[in-house]
This record gives C-alpha cells, sequence and structure tokens, in this order.
C-alpha cells in the first residue's frame, strides 16, 4: 500500500514541476519576443546627468546651463 501512495505522490509531483516549467517557459518566451531597446526607450535618463557642448573658441567641453 505504501508503494501505491509513494508512487501517486511522486506522479502529482512531477505534474505539479511539468505545470510549474511549462508556466516559466512561456513567461520567458514572452519575455525574449520583446526587443531589448523597448525596455531603454521606457527608463528615464538619470537626474545627475548634465549635457555638455563645445565651446567654438577654445574647443574645450562645457555644461549646458
Amino acid at each position: 500500500m505504501t508503494e501505491v501512495l509513494g508512487g501517486i505522490a511522486l506522479f502529482a509531483g512531477g505534474v505539479f514541476l511539468y505545470k510549474t516549467l511549462k508556466r516559466e517557459m512561456e513567461r520567458l518566451q514572452e519575455t525574449m519576443a520583446q526587443p531589448v531597446y523597448a525596455k531603454a526607450r521606457k527608463a528615464r535618463p538619470d537626474a545627475s546627468y548634465t549635457r555638455l557642448v563645445q565651446d567654438p573658441v577654445t574647443g574645450k567641453y562645457r555644461p549646458l546651463d
């Protein structure tokens, strides 16, 4: 009788593992289908980022005011 119960437990664990792996693989497939640049486009630039402009006289770069 314990062999039957053990077999049922192993079968139930296998089914659970199969469903979980299938769900994760579908989620990963959806993630991989999105272009990489789509996430980069949504990202906001860092607030500490400063644009630089080149001074035409000296040729040096300075922060944009």
